[in-house]
């Protein structure tokens, strides 16, 4: 939706409502974007730099009623933290993340300047699943930090990763629903099958729950006669990491609801074998 828009109202500085030429209505949220304008003055949407728009109905009024109810100047510095994360992702998000991360961090604003104690028991596992997000939501708590003088707690971290994951697509991933408890049961198991406990900050490991977690999202399902001979020679050389990858693909079988190639399995012991190495 791009062109000749119109005003309609004006809600602060930073967000207004506007008009197409198709009678369609448009929530523009820009830095800067409403000063100066008036109703019916004409907005040209490329004429501003990392501007955002919401043209889906339910979200515009969600946001709306938002930003009627907040300070303009939390509203700005949550603002700038989503076009940080746009910035450091490079790609556009989908509309929804401008009300629920909003939402969610006026409130989460508001609970630390009340000491108010904030959880979250998959605080680990959304670190493990998601590590390049998890750092970009670090970065928007130290600019929340640096703009607010509020410091959310870690456990902010993990909600913001969440808030991100679920707008890089249209639809919520099935990782938010089922992998976390999976991945974490897995670990349990080979840290109680190794009897160690796993480098949980070593890049094999990030690379080992990457791969678990793509075995649910794009798994392989044909075999060659290759992979089956070379995961019979691993199976002689490593028969421990054999073992713990076998069961491990039988337990994501059973949640897919499919076979999986050989190669899964080849590609755990691998990984298997640089965590054990690396300890």
């Amino acid at each position: 939706m791009q062109g000749l828009f119109t005003v309609e109202k004006i809600l602060n500085n930073n967000v207004l409502i506007a008009k197409s030429n198709l009678d369609e209505e448009v929530v523009f949220i820009g830095k800067g974007i409403a000063f100066g304008k008036k109703t019916g003055d004409q907005l040209e949407e490329q004429t501003y730099e990392k501007v955002f728009k919401l043209a889906d109905a339910e979200e515009q009024e969600k946001y709306k009623q938002l930003v009627s109810k907040e300070e303009e100047e939390i509203i700005l510095i949550i603002h700038d933290a989503i076009a940080k994360i746009r910035d450091m992702l490079g790609i556009e998000l989908h509309e929804r993340i401008h009300y629920a991360l909003t939402q969610h961090l006026v409130l989460a604003i508001e609970r630390t300047k009340a000491h108010t104690d904030i959880k979250n028991p998959f605080l680990t596992e959304t670190k493990w699943m998601y590590y390049d997000t998890f750092r970009i939501s670090e970065t928007v708590i130290d600019y929340i930090f640096e703009k607010s003088g509020v410091r959310l707690p870690d456990a902010e971290a993990g909600f913001i990763t969440l808030h991100i994951q679920s707008a890089l697509t249209d639809e919520r991933p099935l990782l938010l629903d089922q992998t976390e408890e999976f991945i974490s049961r897995c670990v349990s198991y080979i840290e109680e099958k190794t009897e160690r406990e796993l480098s949980k900050e070593s890049t094999s490991f990030h690379r080992f729950v990457q791969h678990l977690k793509q075995m649910f999202e794009r798994s392989m399902t044909n075999d060659t006669p290759t992979e089956k001979k070379v995961l019979q020679m691993l199976k002689k050389e490593s028969p421990v990491c054999y073992n713990l990858s076998r069961n491990i693909v039988r337990m994501v079988e059973k949640v897919v609801g499919h076979s999986l190639a050989d190669a899964e399995t080849i590609y755990l012991i691998i990984h298997l074998q640089r965590l054990i190495e690396n300890k």
